[in-house]
Formats: C-alpha cells, structure tokens, sequence
C-alpha cells in the first residue's frame, strides 16, 4: 500500500463508530475498575490515558503492517516486523514516559506528621526525593514491553483483518461489475431484435426503404459494439447511438415519429454506463408512438443541477398503462441501476397529462464532467 492510500486508510479507520466505541468502553471500563479497586483517578491525565491508549493502538499500530510501497495490501511478515518495531517503539514509548511521570507524581505522599510520634502538632509533609532513573523503572519498563508486544500482534491482526476485508469488497466489486456488463451485453440483441421486428413489414411494402434501414441497421450494430466493451461512456456517445437508432425507427414511422431534443450539451462529457437512455427511447417508442394510429411526439432530455443529473424520454401517442408488466428493457435497466448503488427510485414512469414520462436521475456516476 501506498503513502497516499496509506494515509486515507488510516483516516476511514480513525473515522469508524467501532473504533470511537471501542475506545470509550475500554476507557470507562478502566475508571469503573479503578473506582472499584479504591484508587479513582483524580488528575486530568489519568482520565485521558486510558482513552489515548486504545485510540493509539486502533490508529497508529496497523500503519507498518500495510505500508509496502506498492499495490500490495499488506507487508510481509519479515518486512511488517522490521517497520512494526520501531513505528510502535516510538509511541509506546513516549506513553510508557508519560506513564512513568505519573508513576512519580503518585509515588510522592504524605509523610508521618510528628504527632504521630511526639503527640500533637502540626501536620508536615515530607517530601520523598525522586528515585533515580525514574525512566528505567521496572513498572516503566514492563509496561512499554507489554505495550510493545500488544501493539505489534494487534497491528497485524487489524491490517490482515482490513486486508481480507478490501478484498472481499473488491470481489464484490467485481462480480457487480461482472453482472452489470453481462446485462449491457443483453440489451445489445434486444435492440436488434426489436429493430429488425419492426423493418419486417418494409420488406414488403417498400423495398427501397427496407434497403435504408438495413443501412442504418448497420450503423446501429456498429454503435452497439462500440459501446458494449466500454464500462463507462460519454453521454455524446449515447445521443450518438440514439440518433442511429431513431433514424431506423424514422424510415419505418416517418412523419408519425416527431422528435424533439432539450438537451443539455454542457453536460454531454459526463460519463455513465451506456445504454440507460437508449431503453427508455426505445420503450417509448414501442409502446407509445409506434401503436397510435396518428404517431407521437418524442422529447429526449439531459439536464443537470445539485448534485444529480436527470435524463429521460417524455412521448405522447398511446397513453401509459398503469401497473402493466414491465419488458425486458426496463427490468434489465432496472437491474444494472441497483448494481450501480442507484435507489429504486432513480427510475421513475409517470403521467403528465397527455404525456407519459420515463426519468433516470442519477446521482452516483457524475463523473467526466467539465
């Protein structure tokens, strides 16, 4: 693991609740103790050494097991052992010094007062002179090598345990990522194949047009190839792809197919996957313009404010059908929306008067933009 990652490791870890909650019990459960032994603490540090102590361990001690330099996750046992050594020596240290300090502190009492040996008087205290090299008191000493080994064996334990952790996480990764490119990969025949459904009836009665539209056909099959090897594209892309696809459904439709574009092209460098508006176009078209007698109006739409971008197809002709079983595009859409961390509600299909809306507004994939 790198410096940079290093750093933003440790810091998601300082951050965690279980970390926080792991400090405050064993802080209090230490005061509780001392409370019961008869020796309540009575000066600031004593309070605040039992919390440092824990949060020093949780932040401070894993650091030399994970850094290694490179993409590795976690060093060596070798290479964890010779960084653990001296990073945990440091600090372990310094909080066996501060202990040992207050060691003395505690150490210096109250002395006989002379009534106790000549009868009344005044109470004298006697000071106790400070014990020769206070830092290499045994208590010291036991301590910071206690110290020492714990910090090295829970540093190992807490980073392999973060290991298998970001490991998991990136296996899981992965198989969204898996599922969601072999759903993008589904609506590629889909498309055609509705494509292809709705050119069998030019075949017949124009030829001529029946010739376009297999040229069209073909670019379509070229955008679609394109797009599907891509993880993320450019929503200029997706117009692109769209505009092959309306173009098709144009020579079938004509002029019953009018389309309107209120399209934001500030935001045509925002990359997301492809083929989430090209399902909805396609939706609306099928099920909307195409099966009315008189055709429809088609309004393709991108725009973008806050922290979200909203695009969708709004359509006139045939009216939405309330709680109808939805197509395969839309549950295939539906899907790679919930792989993506999308809520359920980023895909929304409504009446507004005589149109009928179908809206994504997505809110974890704005990347790209200028």
């Amino acid at each position: 693991m790198r410096l940079s990652e290093l750093g933003s490791i440790t810091w998601t870890r300082i951050r965690r609740p279980a970390t926080w909650g792991a400090v405050l019990a064993f802080g209090l459960l230490w005061i509780l103790t001392r409370w019961g032994f008869g020796t309540a603490p009575n000066r600031w540090q004593e309070f605040v050494y039992p919390l440092a102590l824990p949060f020093a361990y949780l932040a401070l001690s894993p650091v030399p097991w994970q850094w290694t330099g490179n993409d590795r996750p976690l060093a060596s046992t070798a290479r964890g052992l010779i960084q653990a050594i001296p990073w945990n020596l440091v600090w372990v240290v310094g909080f066996s010094i501060l202990l040992g300090m207050n060691h003395g502190a505690e150490r210096r009492g109250v002395g006989p007062s002379p009534a106790g040996r000549h009868g009344p008087g005044p109470r004298m205290e006697l000071p106790e002179p400070p014990p020769p090299h206070r830092l290499l008191h045994p208590r010291v000493v036991t301590l910071a090598i206690a110290n020492l080994s714990f910090a090295m064996l829970l540093g190992w334990i807490l980073a392999d345990k973060e290991r298998a952790e970001r490991k998991e996480s990136d296996a899981m990764r992965a198989a969204d990522a898996a599922q969601a490119r072999a759903l993008q990969a589904q609506m590629n025949p889909h498309v055609l194949f509705n494509a292809i459904s709705g050119l069998t009836e030019l075949v017949r009665e124009d030829p001529k047009a029946a010739e376009d539209a297999l040229v069209s056909l073909a670019s379509l099959l070229r955008g679609l190839l394109e797009n599907s090897s891509r993880a993320l594209a450019p929503l200029a892309s997706e117009r692109a792809l769209i505009e092959q696809y309306l173009a098709l459904e144009t020579i079938r439709l004509g002029h019953r197919l009018r389309v309107a574009w209120d399209w934001d092209q500030a935001l045509e460098t925002c990359e997301l996957p492809p083929l989430l508006l090209q399902p909805l176009v396609e939706n609306a078209i099928k099920h909307g313009v195409a099966p009315n007698r008189g055709g429809g109006e088609l309004n393709i739409f991108l725009r973008g404010g806050g922290d979200h971008l909203a695009l969708g197809v709004a359509n006139t002709g045939q009216p939405l059908i309330e709680h109808a079983p939805e197509g395969i595009g839309l549950r295939n859409l539906r899907e790679r929306l919930a792989l993506l961390g999308e809520p359920p509600e980023a895909l929304t299909l409504r009446r507004e008067g005589t149109w009928t809306l179908a809206e994504l507004r997505m809110t974890h994939l704005k990347t790209g933009q200028p």
